[in-house]
């Protein structure tokens, strides 16, 4: 994520499909914070149309607010076996900041 924020408490929270949602690790290492983690998902059969959804928030002693969220299409991941680059996270408000978050995606059938 790369944003002058100061010092934040920064977590991503995964949703894909119906599967219950994944978190990363809480980060308070200054304004540009890296998890350096890894989510992996089994599909019974191939994931069209669905998305991943992220939602990146800011805990701190004052409660949660939103960094942002984006949004990426599954099936562009399986048909291009890796993804890696910058994604916008879209403002809860439209007078909020934007965040760019850097992700990489693998497919694999294993």
């Amino acid at each position: 994520m790369k944003q002058s924020v100061g010092n934040p408490s920064v977590y991503c929270k995964l949703t894909l499909g119906n599967t219950p949602p994944r978190q990363t690790k809480i980060v308070s290492t200054g304004p540009n914070p890296e998890w350096d983690e890894s989510f992996a998902w089994s599909f019974e059969s191939h994931p069209r149309g669905q998305k991943l959804h992220i939602s990146c928030k800011n805990k701190s002693k004052m409660g949660k607010s939103s960094f942002g969220k984006a949004t990426i299409q599954i099936d562009r991941v399986v048909m291009l076996g890796a993804i890696a680059g910058w994604y916008t996270l879209l403002p809860e408000s439209k007078s909020g900041p934007s965040w760019n978050l850097e992700i990489e995606f693998l497919w694999s059938n294993k």
